[in-house]
């Protein structure tokens, strides 16, 4: 007999595989939701959509439990993709008396990076040094940037997509920046800002790259699937703008980097849940950036499946399913996935090179994002990228012969 799920939150186009992945496993699947585009629609019957405030446990829990209720269906499970649900998804696994992440671990993930930050900094690992701000006054920056010392990074305590964080290199830049922050934080920019109260961290600022370990955890047992190494767009902000699957360094850091991300898992508490450490490899070691109870987003999850045919979507609803979960890696290939930002602003007069892409081996994802006749723009506004690829290959030399030759025919002319 099917079993009956359901997700909270589709998470928007970008997560579409997410759910193209639900419907292929033999379930009965239904959706919480905000709101409902059309494509949702053409996967999952309306009559299965519940329309609810996915921000509000109380409400959600309310709704969910009229709605099944009212069609006299047994929940079996629930769980959730997207970083702006995980705690209300604790929240209501939790009453329903389902398999889910506590929700005490829930909010000692990134979902509060202030409380995360306590946690692990009282367990004794490396964190960056920090304080707290509240409300958005030059004074109160600044003076707290002094606790700190420069440079320093300033972020919300929790957000999506590095909206809000901006690094200070020098107190001139403050009131640009604060403004800048004003508004990337509003619900206008993003709508998980809606309950943000204005509480900010003030850390300092760590130099290295920036690495991510991910993977699932069951009944305590930390399965990696393995680590993405970033590449981080032009600071002061910090924006992924492309990533390598595995990364490129050695074995010795790729090590200490698995065992911090276990150390964290367990001091947090995470359980019956995805996992994304992000860490900064520093000349001391890894330093944690910040760790979220859920899988990784964006594109990540599809790049794992391409590198080693593991499928993080499947087994995590496995996991909520109450059904054994083991990762084993069935290929190795070497990925780059990389978003193609504009560095300068003007309008697009020009794009060519498109339809000799087709012909190129080894991508396997491409989506042409901006248009010929659009006004581009870079920071301090939020830059959309010109296109987005994905490339396999057997090896990193012939990896980076690939990127190469893709950013090579596609062009984007500026004036």
């Amino acid at each position: 007999m099917k079993k009956n799920f359901l997700l909270i939150e589709h998470g928007g186009s970008k997560k579409q595989f997410t759910l193209e992945t639900l419907k292929k496993k033999n379930l009965n699947l239904y959706l919480a939701c905000t709101s409902t585009p059309g494509w949702v629609k053409e996967i999952i019957p309306a009559s299965r959509i519940i329309n609810t405030e996915t921000y509000n446990s109380i409400k959600l829990l309310t709704d969910i439990t009229a709605y099944f209720e009212s069609k006299k269906i047994k929940l079996d499970a629930i769980g959730n993709y997207l970083e702006h649900v995980v705690t209300q998804t604790a929240d209501v696994a939790s009453a329903l008396n389902l398999i889910g992440l506590n929700p005490g671990a829930a909010r000692r993930s990134s979902c509060n990076k202030l409380l995360m930050r306590i946690v692990c900094r009282n367990a004794k690992i490396p964190t960056p040094a920090f304080e707290v701000v509240r409300g958005l006054e030059l004074r109160r920056f600044i003076q707290t940037i002094k606790k700190i010392g420069l440079p320093c990074v300033i972020k919300p305590i929790f957000g999506a997509e590095s909206y809000g964080t901006v690094k200070i290199e020098k107190y001139s830049d403050l009131m640009s920046a604060v403004n800048e922050i004003k508004l990337n934080t509003s619900s206008d920019k993003k709508e998980v800002f809606k309950n943000f109260t204005e509480t900010f961290l003030v850390e300092k600022y760590l130099q290295g790259p920036v690495v991510s370990v991910d993977g699932l955890v069951q009944h305590k047992r930390v399965m990696v699937a393995g680590m993405v190494e970033f590449v981080m767009g032009p600071e002061p902000r910090f924006t992924q703008e492309a990533n390598y699957i595995p990364t490129r360094f050695d074995n010795s850091v790729c090590v200490s980097c698995i065992d911090m991300a276990k150390r964290v898992i367990h001091t947090l508490g995470f359980d019956n849940c995805g996992f994304h450490c992000e860490l900064r490899i520093t000349p001391e070691g890894p330093v944690l950036i910040e760790i979220a109870a859920r899988l990784p987003g964006g594109p990540l999850q599809p790049g794992y499946q391409k590198a080693y045919g593991v499928d993080l979507t499947s087994a995590l609803v496995d996991i909520w399913l109450g059904r054994k979960v083991n990762l084993k890696p069935n290929l190795k290939n070497y990925i780059l996935q990389k978003a193609v930002f504009p560095r300068k602003n003007g309008k697009i007069i020009n794009v060519k090179g498109l339809r000799k892409i087709k012909k190129i081996k080894g991508i396997w994802d491409f989506s042409k994002i901006s248009n010929k006749g659009e006004i581009v723009v870079t920071y301090p506004d939020i830059p959309k990228p010109f296109y987005y690829y994905a490339a396999a290959a057997q090896n990193p030399d012939l990896l980076d012969l690939l990127s190469n030759k893709i950013e090579s025919t596609v062009r984007f002319e500026i004036f």
